[in-house]
């Protein structure tokens, strides 16, 4: 009876397991053709695949098909459409964080392909982003003027809650290496408060610019996209609040070319607002596609405690060193997957050429202002070695459960039919239970996978008239030109030209 309860339970789990892998699969396929459609400019097809019942069509992961919907309305100028599916994916968002006691027991004993899909930090501070730049394109386009008033004030009411998320980040990470806080959010929302036309406003532009310079310093420091001493910085992150600002920089800050020019760029909008001045035009460009998550196999040992007293200690530590494969006297350890994000550093520079009747006006370079990618790289470096304890002990009460069961089903077999079957009948149990344990744990690899791996800005000062702007790239001694478009600038209307390279 004993033996059949074991098999049955091997069974159910096996079937589960597969399932979930099944699943997994699944969405990388759609993911990828997603990616396809998005690269070659198909967005309608990209939206109806989105759209259909087999993309992402489990409860749990229902943030996510909003998120890569919005994202490919936004592609299409849908910018109403794309409003109306973020804000859901802002009030979704926000609601899974009350998860449920059931909910939360289930993952805790299976995996966390089984959660809600919560979203990580820096994806939830990107739908705020692209909530108030939906706003701020509408209020470009609206000729109505209450309609035009509507959408800059909600646009700038947006970048108040974007605020105060990032607040809550930055109160519950302490002196850890964290996302807590975002350059884009300080430089776009200054551009916003900038043409808002208000003194009060432009205050606050010129605040958000000076802030910027403070976040590059303290918390973006900790990316190799800024700081060629980011490994140095990050160790001693703790440490360096207490430490004398000159110290901090001579010994753990080495400037890259990236953070240069951004620090140039921020010290010539905090000149010119002070001057009064303001740009005419904020280009923004995002590149590429963010890099998706990968597992990465750990190893963990399973704590004595764990180990069962009323089985004969001794004959289980042996049994379960043979199950487990490994020599005698070690301590057993257990595998499993935790998701991370490969670093994939930006390694191109880009310009912004603004031409008009044929001539070059102006060539100013595109900054990088988020290094989406390598933010998101960090953050699941940490998040994995937090995870790592948590999941590793779950993953070995399994391990121990199934084998208990498989040592009671060796001593039952051996005194019939003596060790060798024993051992081979042990072996068949715990191997089922192993492989359905190893696959009911691969690492949650979901994503907002259309997210850009970095995004570039710079502003440009225009008399009225109609300008080409044409991006200019390198990448090693490999050099790109790109036709952007043709904008009408009018002196006095700040706009925003977002684009999207791939």
């Amino acid at each position: 009876m004993f033996t059949g309860l074991c098999h049955t339970r091997n069974a159910l789990i096996l079937i589960l397991s597969l399932l979930l892998v099944s699943c997994g699969s699944a969405g990388r396929r759609q993911n990828k053709m997603l990616h396809n459609l998005v690269r070659k400019g198909e967005y309608e097809k990209a939206e109806n695949l989105v759209k259909g019942k087999d993309f992402f069509n489990e409860k749990e992961s229902a943030l996510l098909k909003l998120l890569e919907l919005g994202m490919v309305q936004q592609l299409q100028g849908k910018y109403s459409e794309a409003l109306k599916t973020f804000e859901k994916a802002q009030v979704l968002s926000d609601k899974l964080f009350t998860v449920s006691l059931s909910k939360k027991v289930k993952a805790a004993v299976t995996n966390s392909n089984f959660d809600n899909y919560y979203g990580e930090k820096y994806e939830r501070s990107m739908i705020r982003y692209y909530l108030s730049l939906n706003h701020f394109l509408l209020f470009q386009k609206a000729e109505d003027a209450k309609q035009k008033r509507f959408h800059l004030q909600a646009s700038k009411a947006v970048l108040l809650e974007w605020n105060s998320l990032l607040d809550s980040y930055k109160a519950t990470s302490g002196g850890v290496v964290a996302y807590k806080d975002d350059l884009l959010a300080k430089t776009f929302g200054a551009f916003v408060h900038e043409h808002a036309g208000t003194r009060t406003d432009k205050k606050i532009a010129l605040n958000l610019y000076k802030e910027a310079k403070k976040v590059l310093f303290r918390v973006f420091n900790t990316l190799e996209t800024y700081n060629s001493k980011s490994t140095s910085f990050k160790k001693d992150l703790k440490k360096l609040s207490k430490m004398p600002l000159k110290k901090v920089e001579k010994d753990y800050v080495a400037r890259t070319e990236l953070a240069k020019e951004f620090l140039n760029f921020l010290d010539q909008r905090i000149l010119s607002l002070k001057k009064n001045k303001k740009e005419e035009a904020l280009v923004i460009v995002e590149s590429g596609f963010i890099t998706p998550k990968k597992a990465k196999k750990f190893d963990f040992p399973i704590p004595a405690a764990l180990m069962p007293t009323n089985v004969g200690k001794k004959d289980f530590l042996s049994f379960s060193s043979r199950m487990l494969a490994l020599s005698a006297g070690t301590i057993p350890k257990i595998y499993f997957e935790l998701p991370k994000v490969p670093y994939q550093p930006v390694i191109e520079k880009a310009s912004l050429e603004v031409r008009q009747n044929g001539k070059v006006k102006l060539q100013k370079p595109l900054v990088v202002v988020n290094p989406l990618a390598n933010l998101a790289s960090m953050i699941m470096e940490e998040k994995s070695g937090s995870l790592y304890a948590k999941i590793g002990a779950r993953l070995a009460t399994k391990h121990i459960t199934a084998l208990v069961a498989a040592y009671g089903i060796y001593k039952v077999t051996k005194k019939k039919s003596g060790d060798f079957l024993a051992n081979a009948a042990a072996a068949l149990s715990y191997a089922a239970s192993n492989k359905a344990i190893e696959a009911s744990e691969k690492a949650d690899l979901r994503s907002w996978s259309l997210l850009p791996h970095h995004y570039k800005i710079t502003t440009l000062d225009l008399e009225d008239g109609q300008y080409e702007l044409v991006l200019k790239s390198q990448r090693g001694e490999v050099s790109k030109s790109q036709i952007l478009g043709t904008v009408e600038i009018e002196k006095g209307k700040g706009k925003i030209l977002s684009y999207r390279m791939l």
